[in-house]
């Protein structure tokens, strides 16, 4: 008995091994974490957030990261959270950027989803990775019209954000210095 039953235990066991390697095989890559540089050492991204006439705000977050409500209520129409869905969505200009924490989420007409791992859910809170954010609307890139980088600038051109102006000083005062240009 102990042998036939091993004998069809060891089987499925490895089947089973296969079918969860596999899944960890194909989950997603974040997009664009190979071109993306993160120093270490940082204490701080210090944002400042404003037009060309005046800042709105200035944000201190520790890391490289920064709270999605923080990041966008200053310069979009309305940040809110689902709870049940575990959704946060940022909606500007008739259009919705929609970071979802768990789950599949299909899209609509309408909606942008943020890539997998450019934000985080963490105590409650979800967090941009902002170098992510950085990169795409980078005030001195030039992107392919046809690479990623410049089709995401342009699905995202909607929360009127015009540039992102890094200045990197982690080695000599921890922090990176941020300015966010957006529309007025």
């Amino acid at each position: 008995m102990y042998k036939r039953l091993k004998f069809f235990l060891i089987p499925y066991t490895f089947v089973l091994a296969l079918v969860i390697c596999s899944a960890q095989a194909y989950a997603a890559p974040i997009l664009f974490k190979d071109k993306i540089t993160l120093s270490r050492g940082t204490k701080t991204t210090e944002l400042n957030i404003g037009t060309s006439e005046k800042l709105l705000v200035t944000i201190k977050a520790p890391g490289h990261d920064v709270g999605v409500r923080a990041f966008f209520e200053t310069f979009t129409d309305e940040v809110s959270w689902d709870n049940k869905a575990k959704i946060a969505s940022i909606k500007n200009n008739g259009k919705e950027l929609v970071i979802p924490v768990s789950g599949n989420f299909t899209p609509k007409d309408n909606e942008v989803v943020l890539p997998d791992g450019w934000a985080y859910f963490k105590d409650g809170k979800i967090y941009l990775t902002f170098p992510y954010f950085a990169y795409v609307f980078d005030r001195y890139a030039e992107f392919d019209s046809s690479s990623e980088e410049y089709q995401w600038r342009e699905k995202l051109a909607f929360l009127g954000i015009e540039y992102v102006d890094s200045n990197d000083s982690t080695a000599k005062d921890g922090i990176i210095h941020t300015s966010v240009h957006v529309k007025a």
